[in-house]
């Protein structure tokens, strides 16, 4: 198993020419889903799926004819060596699923080619292996989005004494949208007001960027005439909450998911 595991492992080793000096945008350039498909050592078609996320790392090799696969899993971290820029995959765990995972005792050191969404790889030139040096193209694949929905508003304080109208503008990538219901008021404190705002095309860890709005008069809070402003924002996630205080005796719970 351990030797299977390398040579499928292989497809994660890259090469390129880039500069002397690594950095954190070097490993964010890495991120995201990578595919590639290539023969093994018997002429089997193998794909390949390695998923880079901040400084981890995921890596899967499936063949129809092996129905068992490859998984590992790890640390990742981009460092530079002469006039190369590298990428070192360490702390690795490997098995045939993520559920069956042992320590793997090989740190992998390589060098990466990024183009225009492609990752040329090349295996096995860190050190002497068992398995012969290999280069594989992979492409990026497309980001999965969703869309993002804002479930609702607890509007734990106010600074509004009585009844009052709401406007939230929720902002993720170019798309923006606007919760509103024009002679719609509310008023007092737990305040819970269901917003159900869909923000289609969001991702998980994508920045959404709000803007609410509280005014006691009719329209005045969708324009800057409003009386309380807040400007905030939280990061995309499968589901959440949080909670801002933008002045003193005014705080609120926003909720959200992904669907």
């Amino acid at each position: 198993m351990r030797r299977n595991f390398f040579i499928l492992a292989a497809g994660i080793v890259f090469t390129t020419f880039g500069s002397a000096t690594a950095s954190a945008d070097d490993l964010d350039a890495l991120a995201g889903k990578w595919v590639a498909e290539r023969t093994d050592a018997q002429g089997r078609a193998v794909k390949l799926v390695l998923e880079i996320k901040k400084d981890k790392f995921k890596y899967q090799a499936t063949s129809p004819a092996d129905d068992r696969g490859i998984y590992a899993e790890g640390d990742v971290k981009v460092e530079t060596l002469g006039p190369f820029k590298t990428a070192k995959f360490y702390n690795i765990q490997g098995g045939r699923s993520p559920s069956d995972l042992q320590p793997v005792d090989d740190d992998r050191t390589v060098i990466y080619a990024l183009g225009y969404n492609e990752l040329t790889a090349a295996a096995n030139f860190d050190k002497e292996r068992e398995e012969p040096p290999m280069a594989t193209k992979f492409t990026k694949a497309a980001a999965e989005t969703k869309t993002l929905v804002i479930d609702k508003i607890v509007m734990h304080k106010t600074p509004q004494a009585a009844e009052y109208y709401l406007s939230l503008d929720a902002t993720v990538g170019e798309t923006t949208k606007r919760f509103n219901i024009p002679n719609k008021t509310y008023q007092g404190t737990e305040t819970t007001i269901p917003t159900e705002l869909a923000i289609g095309n969001a991702r998980a860890d994508q920045t959404c960027k709000f803007v609410m709005k509280l005014d006691d008069v009719a329209g005045d809070e969708i324009t800057e005439e409003m009386d309380n402003k807040s400007t905030g924002s939280f990061t995309v996630s499968l589901s959440g909450s949080q909670t801002f205080k933008p002045e003193d005796g005014w705080s609120y719970t926003i909720y959200w998911h992904l669907k």
